[in-house]
């Protein structure tokens, strides 16, 4: 898990009362357990978070993260994370998805509703 926590408080979720506003792990802490899994034969590595795309420790960004991994970490085989959601797909995201050869070409994006109306009661800040 490289984040707890959530800071979207949907009208319907109970994760931000429960698990707390969001608290991103330090990247050096993050990389020792990626390096402990791939030293035990795990090249296939996904990363968790509630909102893994909020992700942010001092000045590293989620796509950055996604890019230190892979560069400290050549072993790795495959690099996955979920779960994301849609108002921090960056463009810095889809760019380091399309230059990262480790990382999967698939995203897991929760989108609840196509009706702007919904969205809006949902809370979700997006349409």
């Amino acid at each position: 898990t490289i984040m707890r926590g959530c800071n979207n408080f949907c009208s319907y979720c109970i994760v931000p009362h429960v698990r707390g506003r969001e608290r991103s792990r330090p990247y050096n802490d993050i990389l020792k357990d990626v390096r402990n899994a791939v030293s035990k034969g795990m090249l296939d590595i996904t990363l968790l978070g509630q909102n893994v795309n909020s992700y942010q420790w001092r000045d590293i960004s989620f796509p950055d993260l996604l890019k230190y991994i892979a560069e400290d970490v050549p072993e790795i085989y495959r690099l996955r994370f979920i779960t994301s959601h849609p108002k921090d797909l960056s463009d810095k995201l889809v760019y380091q998805m399309r230059d990262n050869s480790k990382l999967c070409e698939h995203i897991h994006l929760p989108l609840q509703s196509g009706n702007s109306d919904i969205l809006e009661r949902m809370n979700r800040s997006y349409s």
